[in-house]
């Protein structure tokens, strides 16, 4: 049976790759901060394929159409892409070709149109695109684009960024204060010889300002991004998140509030020498918006620092874990009963 709303969809967005001279576009499963579990507003591998899992990737010619998943997914995927159009690569089995190679083989072959790829820059970290680049250009000389997000000209009714209210984290479950953290993360930035830093991760920005949310299902976590300089702190954040009462918590902390959309900009007019960009997070939109004339190109110090738990930490871990005991014990009685009963 052929699925009309994906064979619609991939219709509406081959023809906008006509308009844009493209011979193919690859859609991620991330966000502009690489999270595991996307927001709906950045669920275009899904919208477009149809396929809902939390780890792929679709890739769309003009005559074509593929999905790569890992093996968690082959069942489902096989089931929810039958009459999509799409072809489901099984990935790390034999015989399965990388998308770089899928892409040679596809556009090469076909006796006309671009061999140019599209990718959004601002889904696909740094050092993604710059292997991907490379694995492209090994495949028959493909380029790769970066600055269209060409599902914002066919997705009508997509989803908008998510405007959960920010709440603070209470000292007594952080167990430090975001002004300690701030001053231990440039600790951390003078070892590694960096003056400042870009944070994109949504958890370690949570972590860093004891700050929560609700805009991803699951996570309590806040879209924003956080640049610190030698002397400033910015937070860029839509401000119908904040309350005054996370108003007040920033200023205290002497962190600044901008526009989420203004990060780029502020890139673009960092203001000291040099700046570290963890390539394995950052998008590479962000990542080449920045103008320091020293780019630092390391692992962020932030996720080894959030590792470490303080006391207030770990009691909160173990109550978290009692609370999850007793719930599954409750379950497992009810279970019990249940089945007794039947």
């Amino acid at each position: 049976m052929i699925n009309t709303t994906i064979s619609e969809r991939l219709r509406l967005l081959r023809e906008e790759m006509t308009r844009e001279h493209l011979g193919a576009c690859i859609f991620l499963s991330s966000d502009p901060h690489h999270s595991e579990y996307t927001a709906d507003r950045w669920k275009g591998r899904e919208w477009v394929s149809g396929f809902d899992g939390s780890a792929g990737t679709a890739v769309v010619t003009l005559t074509s159409a593929a999905l790569w998943t890992d093996s968690r997914y082959f069942l489902a995927a096989e089931q929810q892409l039958e009459g999509t159009g799409f072809r489901l690569m099984r990935m790390k089995i034999d015989g399965t070709p990388t998308i770089a190679e899928w892409l040679g083989q596809e556009l090469t072959a076909a006796t006309s149109g671009s061999c140019e790829v599209s990718i959004d820059g601002m889904t696909a970290t740094y050092h993604e695109v710059m292997a991907l680049k490379e694995e492209l250009k090994q495949h028959g000389g493909l380029t790769l684009r970066t600055n269209l997000d060409i599902l914002s000209r066919i997705w009508h009714q997509r989803p908008s960024a998510p405007l959960s209210t920010a709440v603070v984290h209470p000292l007594e479950y952080a167990g430090e204060d975001a002004r300690s953290k701030l001053q231990r993360i440039r600790q951390a930035l003078r070892r590694q010889h960096a003056d400042g830093m870009l944070l994109t991760t949504l958890d370690d920005i949570a972590w860093a300002l004891n700050l929560r949310g609700s805009d991803v299902h699951c996570n309590p976590v806040v879209v924003s991004y956080l640049l610190l300089t030698t002397t400033t702190t910015t937070l860029f954040i839509d401000a119908r998140k904040l309350t005054d009462s996370v108003r007040r918590h920033l200023a205290a902390c002497d962190v600044s509030v901008a526009g989420y959309d203004d990060v780029a900009a502020a890139l673009a007019d960092y203001p000291d020498y040099n700046i570290l960009l963890d390539g394995d997070e950052v998008n590479y939109t962000l990542y080449t918006a920045a103008r320091a004339p020293q780019i630092i190109d390391a692992t962020s110090p932030v996720a080894a620092m959030k590792a470490v738990k303080n006391e207030a930490e770990i009691a909160g871990m173990r109550r978290a874990m009692l609370r999850d005991g007793v719930a599954m014990v409750k379950f497992l009685y009810w279970l019990d009963r249940v089945d007794i009963a039947s």
